[in-house]
């Protein structure tokens, strides 16, 4: 018996290209998770070397072969009767399972409104015309056979249902399958909302969950048999490895896994328990560590590790679901978050006073500008000492323009903006001191510490620029440690706008904030917009 293998070839162009056939006692079902029954196609540019494009390879025929064994398993599994609770825990774990992915993969606004707005189609063009008597009844009428089944399939393949059983070992007969999806679909159109919500930085609590039972699977346990062969920190170099986080994200998130290692005593992760996990999470609640510092930065960051390792396949379950301190999120608020006038005028004024020609000429420059940058935009500290001198053009109406993009160094969201120059800037000197500045960064020289270990890389030059500036921001008598040195122009510049009558979206849009709406997306102003309301944005003035 001949077994064809997949390879990797070269078309005649010289791009990599390889197959994978499906099946065909599972090309119904993957045709219903993945959209494709008969065959997989791998391709890459011919740019890429030999060894790169075999790595990619490996892996994609890896997940597809993954994908295979999932489903013929779900396949020939036993079937499982559920009652009526038991449909709902299973449900809740789906949701929490399909909701879990925005710390694993890139999720966009755009890709969530396109699969909403899809299945609104799929609901609405099953309905013959002659039958929609008013614009909302047919969504009270009572599906038909047909329309049912065109629902069902758009529900179970965007929400991934038969992936999702297979993870749990649990098969169900036709009947039963359907009555899950049903039984789903709201839940499903919950959990698009929810990613479109984190997609835009909206990362507050779901309650969504409480309404599941908890009723335990007998196919959801703990692996108990065998090793993983990897430590906590081991985990912690693999998803850097392979998810390659920011820099700032691993310099963060270093600590974390140090101490969690540490916790552990260097032991396997199979090992970490559920009870470790609250273990380790009442070790974090101190005087110095507040709420909101344990569960964004570490119960999130061991979330994630974790949730990586699941994936791997290394464990069943990932210990730090539903873990966190309670309390409130928000620390106690003591004084307004923007600077008050006489903090303002010490800065301000300070960045005009002669400085020490031992000072570096750009670090000088920073000190000089930075802060009135701040000021009269809005933007974060580093969105700012990242500029490079190309940053500023002329539109063509005469006012000039600041983008900011994350080629420069980093933007919130990696989405560039453009930020109108306030006059107060220009009647300062600030566009000669861009003209005579040489090309590249204003306010450092461009080069990066050379990374040895990747665990822990060097800060950007941008970001060491930023925290000298808030250093040097405390030096001028800035001390009370309420305040961000810089951030707080981000409060201070939105809160002038508001008093003049500059509105929200403008305000936003300056500030590269989003509400999350999607009525947002179709209100974005223009940058003659924004000069407009930079136009009426007051002078920072001083006696």
């Amino acid at each position: 018996m001949n077994i064809k293998m997949t390879s990797l070839k070269r078309k005649n162009n010289g791009d990599w290209f390889a197959r994978k056939g499906i099946p065909a006692d599972v090309r119904d079902s993957y045709k219903l998770a993945y959209g494709k029954s008969q065959e997989e196609r791998f391709t890459r540019a011919s740019s890429i070397t030999a060894s790169m494009a075999k790595v990619e390879f490996s892996d994609w025929l890896a997940e597809i072969e993954e994908r295979i064994n999932r489903l013929r398993n779900a396949i020939n599994n036993i079937e499982h009767i559920l009652t009526h609770r038991q449909m709902h825990a299973l449900v809740g774990r789906w949701y929490e399972w399909f909701t879990a992915r925005e710390v694993e993969e890139e999720i966009t606004s755009e890709a969530m409104d396109e699969i909403h707005e899809r299945y609104q189609s799929v609901i609405e063009t099953t309905i013959k015309t002659d039958d929609l008597k008013l614009e909302a009844s047919f969504e009270d009428e009572e599906r038909s056979i047909v329309h049912a089944a065109k629902v069902r399939a758009f529900v179970a393949a965007f929400s991934e249902i038969d992936p999702f059983m297979a993870t749990e070992g649990v098969a169900l007969s036709a009947d039963a399958r359907n009555t899950l999806i049903d039984t789903l679909e709201e839940d499903f159109i919950a959990a698009l909302s929810l990613l479109r919500r984190r997609s835009d930085g909206d990362y507050r609590d779901d309650d969504r969950l409480r309404k599941f039972p908890q009723v335990e699977a007998s196919s959801v346990v703990r692996q108990t048999h065998g090793m993983s062969g990897m430590t906590i920190w081991q985990a912690f170099e693999g998803w850097v490895a392979e998810r390659k986080p920011a820099e700032s994200t691993i310099n963060r998130w270093r600590g974390v896994f140090e101490d969690l290692n540490k916790f552990h005593n260097d032991g396997d992760v199979v090992l970490f328990t559920d009870d470790n996990a609250v273990a380790w999470k009442d070790t974090l609640v101190s005087s110095k560590r507040g709420t909101r510092t344990i569960n964004e930065i570490w119960l999130s960051a061991a979330r994630t590790v974790f949730g990586w390792v699941k994936t791997q396949k290394k464990i069943k379950v990932n210990p730090f679901e539903g873990v966190k301190v309670a309390g409130s999120s928000k620390p106690t608020k003591t004084r307004e978050l923007e600077f008050n006038e006489d903090e303002m005028d010490k800065i301000l004024k300070g960045s005009l006073v002669s400085m020490s020609p031992r000072i570096g000429q750009k670090l000088r420059a920073a000190y000089r500008w930075v802060p009135w940058l701040c000021a009269y935009t809005g933007a974060r500290g580093g969105e700012m000492t990242q500029l490079r001198k190309q940053d500023f053009k002329r539109h063509k109406e005469g006012f000039w323009v600041i983008t900011l993009t994350p080629e420069a160094g980093t933007v919130k969201g990696f989405v560039y903006r453009e930020v109108p120059v306030h006059e107060h800037l220009i009647a300062q000197g600030l566009l000669d001191f861009v003209s005579n500045s040489e090309d590249g960064p204003l306010f450092h020289n461009g080069t990066k510490a050379k990374t040895i270990d990747p665990l822990k890389p060097p800060r950007p030059p941008h970001v060491v620029v930023r925290n000298k500036v808030a250093t040097w921001v405390r030096d001028q008598g800035v001390t009370d440690k309420r305040i961000s040195p810089n951030h707080a122009w981000r409060h201070t510049f939105k809160r002038r706008a508001a008093r003049v009558d500059i509105e929200k979206r403008l305000r936003d849009g300056i500030c590269g904030h989003s509400d999350g709406s999607v009525g947002a997306h179709y209100e974005t102003p223009t940058i003659e917009d924004l000069a407009s309301a930079i136009a009426k944005f007051p002078r920072y003035n001083f006696d």
